[in-house]
């Protein structure tokens, strides 16, 4: 049985061709990549205002699919201690829904900072549109220990999205610990591509040392059983039971076919406890506000 039901497509691609670190060709029909996303098994799209014209493209692709996915999309621009930021929210997710032509399931908070996930004007836009039934859940996306502890303490949120991968899984030990009932979405598992690529890491990375060093560890192991970094990193997550939704972008119809396949390699216990030994220490360079050189 096929894992990659947790699987999520990342559309920032979709609206913004230059976004990451890829070798990947611009889509020449966005529209028919989603929908063959679909078919191959995605439950999950990942979304935003921020990703360019990709709400419309999805909600234009879910209007010739017979099937809907889980639907994510991601609130932005908000401001402290604004009274107005109820009615903010409520045309944010309004002005959504009629891109993707359908309701929200789960909304994030696209902007992490304390002063937002933390603010009551911001809470009170979360009950507003789940009391009008226009989102189902709730998240944060974080990039910090202390958002995530507010996240997983304040009663607030559903979701909860954290930067993890296979050199740095410090954000999920944390969760583990806390013994959450949140679920728990990861995003760049593959750093924006830098992982894959060692001349994107040396050229954006100021600590990529020891960012090598560490890939290099993992990667004579993966030599060892035949594994690529990829194919390591979708299957180390997937097997993470506290794990509910990973983020993965791409444009390419073969590379997700790829991704898709790498659900169901079971991992030898010697590569997974050489990486939980590696990763379970927080990293500058998970954040990538920490990349410039």
């Amino acid at each position: 049985m096929l894992r990659g039901n947790k699987l999520a497509l990342g559309t920032a691609k979709l609206g913004i061709p230059e976004y990451g670190f890829s070798d990947e060709s611009p889509l020449d029909d966005p529209i028919d990549f989603i929908l063959k996303s679909l078919d191959l098994g995605i439950k999950f799209i990942d979304t935003s205002p921020r990703y360019g014209n990709s709400e419309e493209l999805i909600g234009e692709a879910l209007t010739r699919c017979n099937s809907k996915p889980i639907v994510c999309t991601k609130i932005d621009d908000l401001e402290p201690s604004t009274s107005k930021t109820p009615e903010i929210m409520l045309n944010s997710i309004t002005t959504s829904i009629q891109k993707l032509k359908t309701n929200i399931d789960i909304c994030y908070l696209h902007q992490n900072q304390l002063e937002i996930i933390s603010d009551k004007h911001v809470h009170k836009g979360i009950k507003l549109l789940k009391d009008n039934n226009l989102i189902k859940e709730v998240g944060t996306s974080v990039y910090s220990v202390e958002e995530l502890s507010y996240t997983l303490d304040c009663g607030i949120f559903d979701w909860v999205q954290i930067p993890a991968n296979i050199l740095d899984t410090s954000f999920y030990r944390i969760v583990c610990e806390h013994e959450s009932t949140m679920k728990v979405s990861v995003r760049s598992i593959f750093l924006q591509g830098i992982l894959l690529n060692e001349q994107w890491a040396r050229e954006s990375v100021k600590e990529h040392m020891e960012l090598l060093a560490l890939l290099n560890r993992i990667g004579v192991l993966c030599s060892s059983f035949g594994l690529t970094i990829q194919q390591l990193s979708i299957a180390y997550f997937s097997s993470l039971k506290n794990i509910n939704q990973i983020i993965i972008g791409t444009v390419s119809t073969d590379k997700l076919k790829e991704n898709l396949s790498s659900f169901n390699i079971q991992l030898d216990k010697q590569l997974i406890s050489t990486i939980n030994e590696v990763s379970h220490l927080s990293k500058p360079w998970t954040n990538p506000r920490n990349w410039q050189l």
